[in-house]
Order: structure tokens, then sequence, then C-alpha cells
């Protein structure tokens, strides 16, 4: 069984749907590693998708190029909502945000 999580990116993204619409189809999916993984409510999580480009603490000092290939990310999670898988690469914002390609 592979548990490898590959998953494409939209850079400097707006907002969640800047990463839904503007993810390459054609671009080849990337491998991630879960640094963290975060938590948010329904709430906390629009918050945080309705500007992906404003500083979270949490996500300071997170993210990068994985020695090889791929990317550590976090993992942003709530309970109704899509998982993202943000690499902010080391800053403290949505710097590269992506979703789950099967």
């Amino acid at each position: 069984m592979n548990n490898t999580i590959r998953a494409r990116f939209a850079r400097k993204p707006y907002e969640l749907a800047d990463v839904l619409h503007n993810c390459d189809p054609s671009a080849t999916p990337e491998r991630i590693e879960i640094e963290f993984r975060k938590e948010l409510t329904d709430a906390e999580y629009d918050d945080f998708t309705n500007a992906l480009l404003v500083d979270r603490d949490w996500l300071a000092g997170h993210g990068g190029y994985l020695e090889g290939s791929g990317r550590s990310v976090v993992e942003v999670t709530a309970p109704n909502r899509i998982t993202l898988y943000v690499d902010p690469s080391g800053g403290s914002y949505g710097r590269y945000v992506g979703v789950r390609v099967e």
C-alpha cells in the first residue's frame, strides 16, 4: 500500500478560490510530507481561506522543500471543509497552498 500524498500548489493565492481554480492540472503533482497538522473550526477555516496571505502564528517556521524532492507542509483541516496543504516556506502565510491529487 502506497501512503505517499501528492498535491498541486498555487503560489501566493489570496483566497481558497485561487487555489481551487489556479492549481495547474497539467503540472506534475508534488510529493508532500506533513510536518504539522492544524485542525480549525469551520469558522476559523473560512477566515483562513478568505485571506491566505495574512500572517498566522501557527504557520511560522514550517514548510520548505524536502531533500531530494517534494515539500514539507502544514495540513489544514476543518470538519466540513476540504483539506489543504500549506507550505509557508519558513514564512507565516500561505505562500504555497495545495490540494491533494489522487
